[in-house]
């Protein structure tokens, strides 16, 4: 079990300190470790932290950023999708204090999705002992960077090329097929992340099909965890 020293250090590292160190202690519970001993995993902080962080990006991209709602809201999915989330984990090291059960310390690396989920519970935990102005300090310290990609760089429009931004150094293949009559055919595109299949789409030629399952997979990038 994670001792005091390493709840300060936690607290060191998100430049927030708890006034119930019980409720961090929580956020860092993993349900591994709650369903072999009968705590409370930080599942319910979790679900609160994504709602926190949710309305946190879209403040932020209503005040600095112009655009149509779906443009805004596919930017949303760009900053706060799992593998974001997850990075911002690993770059703070906050996954090597996550309180795992025995079966799950076998991994010693966690998921991206376990780490997104840290990530959410963290936010949900110093909304509750904080308040919306310290999550978000902490949402802008660990994932600021990602705003200012957008400012720098533009939003990018096409969804292949969005979704091969947010996966950087992973193997992106599409697998297109043709059905129907040449006349008037369609194009059905599964697209596959180091061999997994991720998204799908279809479309009336191979390029739209492609950029469809595209689309597809940043949402699921976003929800499935």
């Amino acid at each position: 079990m994670i001792n005091n020293e390493s709840l300060l250090e936690v607290e060191k590292i998100i430049g927030y300190s708890f006034k119930s160190k019980n409720l961090l202690k929580t956020s860092l519970t993993h349900s591994s470790y709650s369903n072999e001993h009968k705590v409370e995993s930080n599942e319910k902080l979790e679900f609160l932290g994504d709602a926190v962080i949710e309305f946190i990006i879209t403040e932020i991209l209503y005040k600095e950023f112009s655009g149509k709602e779906g443009d805004l809201s596919k930017m949303r999915a760009l900053v706060v999708s799992e593998k974001p989330l997850a990075e911002a984990v690993t770059k703070f090291g906050l996954d090597k204090f996550l309180i795992k059960g025995v079966g799950e310390s076998r991994n010693t690396t966690p998921s991206n999705a376990i780490k997104c989920d840290l990530y959410e519970a963290l936010c949900g935990a110093i909304y509750l002992d904080g308040g919306i102005n310290e999550t978000k300090k902490f949402f802008i310290k660990t994932v600021g960077d990602k705003i200012q990609d957008l400012k720098l760089n533009g939003y990018i429009d096409d969804p292949k090329t969005r979704l091969q931004e947010m996966l950087k150094n992973a193997k992106i293949v599409y697998s297109t097929s043709k059905h129907g009559e040449d006349h008037m055919p369609t194009y059905k595109t599964i697209v596959y992340i180091n061999g997994e299949k991720a998204g799908s789409g279809s479309g009336t030629n191979k390029r739209l099909a492609e950029e469809n399952s595209a689309s597809d997979a940043i949402s699921n990038l976003k929800f499935d965890k």
